[in-house]
């Protein structure tokens, strides 16, 4: 595994698993806990994670609201979500085209968090 694909595989565990101890990423990576400092030090720059010292609490933790999945909304996505919320506003009835309702369940089903 190169340098690139462990530090994508280092995102996927932290943002699995939110928080991991230097140590045991080394071990699972088979490398040296100085190579997985560096990792993080170089993720740390464009990635929002961060390190805590400490015994106990101690590791790498990335942000509670971070997923390497997120998804971003299109141009028709978010005019839709705003002719809604006019309708809202408005307190008007919500009338949707066949075309508009298809986009706002798609919308629901790609935003709407996996249950474990």
């Amino acid at each position: 595994m190169g340098t690139a694909e462990r530090r994508t595989e280092i995102m996927r565990v932290l943002c699995r698993r939110r928080h991991e101890t230097i140590s045991n990423l080394a071990d699972e990576f088979g490398v040296s806990t100085r190579t997985i400092l560096r990792d993080i030090e170089v993720l740390s720059v464009t990635e929002p994670i961060y390190t805590q010292c400490g015994r106990y609490g101690g590791g790498v933790y990335v942000t509670d609201d971070y997923s390497m999945t997120r998804m971003y909304m299109t141009e028709r996505e978010l005019n839709l979500l705003h002719k809604l919320s006019k309708m809202a506003d408005e307190k008007a009835t919500c009338e949707l085209s066949v075309e508009e309702n298809k986009l706002l369940k798609s919308i629901i089903s790609q935003y709407t968090k996996q249950k474990n």
